[in-house]
């Protein structure tokens, strides 16, 4: 399988990308560097150097055999993620590229800015991306659990039956975030929902 993975260069992109190569599939991944920037913007460096995708990929060529491709670029710009999708026509897509930090979400309103567009275009890039160029294609898209806050009652697994004045309803279990980052979340997974119903995007998983 030709699996796309947005976000290749985070903490969970990477480790998905090594992990499916391994097991066979043509794996490509996907990154603007974002969080390497936020870093040096905000004077912080992580615990040990970590080399960039174009070195990652080299060294993991020397210790598998395998190749994996590199695309450096923003899919908030529908043309490069267009260019992606029509080059490698991938089978399945690991949507990792959204800015992932809560705090950072709520820092100044050019944090918030930046997190509600990234992470709200990018999405709708990717629904408009499978329905245009590979309507069969499978996606997968990270959530959080924070998107329901702390509710003094169990969260259901996707949705719930409400009983109100005599009639009964099942509704999407109600969303209470605690950040931006956190609505951004809610608001890119009810994309994802309405999006499949209203037959927007093609095949999803």
């Amino acid at each position: 399988m030709r699996v796309l993975i947005l976000g290749g260069d985070g903490y969970l992109g990477w480790p998905t990308a090594m992990h499916l190569s391994a097991l066979g599939h043509e794996v490509m991944v996907v990154d603007n560097y974002f969080r390497r920037r936020a870093c040096t913007s905000l004077n912080c460096e992580p615990l040990v150097p970590v080399p960039n995708l174009h070195q990652r990929v080299e060294l993991w060529r020397a210790v598998s055999g395998r190749r994996v491709e590199v695309a450096v670029g923003d899919i908030c710009d529908y043309p490069f993620l267009s260019r992606v999708f029509r080059e490698f026509a991938p089978q399945g897509v690991v949507h990792y590229a959204e800015q992932p930090s809560a705090p950072y979400s709520m820092r100044d309103r050019e944090s918030a800015v930046f997190t509600l567009t990234n992470n709200l275009v990018s999405t709708l890039n990717l629904i408009h991306a499978v329905a245009e160029f590979q309507p069969d294609c499978h996606l997968v898209k990270l959530g959080t659990m924070g998107v329901y806050g702390t509710p003094n009652i169990d969260i259901e697994e996707g949705y719930l039956e409400v009983e109100h004045k005599g009639r009964r309803h099942t509704f999407l279990y109600p969303k209470t975030p605690g950040s931006l980052y956190h609505l951004t979340k809610s608001q890119d997974g009810d994309m994802l929902y309405f999006t499949a119903a209203s037959g927007i995007s093609g095949s999803q998983t």
